[in-house]
């Protein structure tokens, strides 16, 4: 017999809705009508926060509702009254709850399930049915149950796509290339070959190199503190921000809660543990500021302009930001 999931009360929603939304703008006074303009959610993070609503709740969100809202308490009122079943992303305590670790066995433990009854099929089928959404991935790569890749995206042998992690169109993850469950990858990113993305948001035209880690755990052990072995909700997660054309060079590391400027450059070996502002070059380990990088990708010069394609750049904040023709 199937279960039946009844709608949740809208003040408990709500609860919900607005300690998720909080965490993603920590610093902003967030009520139920604060308008999503407002808080500056841009179409990346509005899917982040869909993917952050969907775990806590338990209940789909699906993409043209979170389009068509203009506050949080639009997405209360479809939580409320239109979700008719609990989605993948629901937080489970039993031994069938996802794991956030590579699975090597395409096979799986939900492979004998029945398909009428077993919730990450139905979640996996109604990806496939939203047209506005794109499943049509190509290649041997494996796209776990309840994931979601983008028309156009390749996974090659042995990359992996974890439950509730979601990948745009157009893009390319390597051999061996893991993304955790959580991550949001825009449209047009290249993941190398045995990189490892844990619940990162990444933005448009990202370049992640081979064997560079995006972690999200600040406080890592493998157990409790009573000596049971850690499961996937007994830890914060404090994901990786990168944005758009930034890129992160073969074998970096990139602690938690980091955010990566546009068009930065973090070059190979770099061990990162604080912000880099947008076209920064930063090094070493612990990695430091050592120059400035173009959109292209090439080092500007002293006067901040490309050697390379010319483009004239100015300080802004902490960062730089390209002078266009008027400036």
């Amino acid at each position: 017999m199937t279960p039946t999931h009844p709608n949740p009360a809208p003040d408990h929603m709500r609860a919900l809705v607005l300690a998720t939304a909080r965490t993603l703008r920590p610093d902003a006074d967030i009520t139920a009508t604060t308008a999503l303009d407002q808080l500056g959610l841009d179409s990346l993070d509005r899917l982040a926060l869909a993917v952050d609503i969907e775990h806590t709740t338990g209940f789909a969100l699906p993409d043209a509702v979170l389009a068509d809202a203009t506050t949080l308490d639009d997405l209360v009122t479809h939580l409320t009254h239109s979700a008719p079943r609990p989605t993948a992303h629901a937080r489970r305590t039993d031994d069938t709850a996802p794991s956030t670790e590579p699975v090597p066995d395409p096979g799986g433990r939900n492979g004998d399930r029945d398909r009428d009854t077993d919730p990450w099929h139905t979640h996996r089928d109604r990806l496939a049915a939203d047209t506005t959404a794109g499943t049509g991935f190509d290649g041997p790569g494996r796209a776990d149950p309840g994931s979601l890749v983008g028309d156009g995206s390749r996974l090659w042998h042995q990359a992996q796509v974890a439950t509730g992690a979601r990948i745009g169109a157009d893009c390319v993850v390597g051999k061996g290339a893991y993304i955790g469950t959580g991550s949001v990858l825009g449209d047009r990113v290249k993941i190398g070959n045995h990189a490892s993305v844990f619940g990162a948001r990444v933005a448009d035209a990202v370049m992640i190199c081979p064997g560079a880690l995006l972690l999200e755990d600040a406080a890592a052990r493998a157990t409790t503190p009573d000596g049971r072995r850690k499961g996937p909700d007994d830890f914060d997660r404090t994901p990786v921000t990168v944005e758009s054309g930034a890129t992160v060079g073969a074998g970096a590391v990139v602690a938690p809660g980091v955010r990566i400027g546009r068009h930065a450059m973090v070059a190979l070996g770099a061990v990162v543990a604080h912000d880099v502002p947008d076209h920064a070059l930063v090094a070493g380990n612990p990695a430091r500021p050592c120059g400035w990088a173009c959109a292209c990708g090439h080092t500007l010069d002293a006067d901040l302009v490309c050697p390379h394609c010319a483009r004239a750049h100015r300080h802004r904040g902490t960062g730089l930001t390209e002078v266009t023709p008027r400036e």
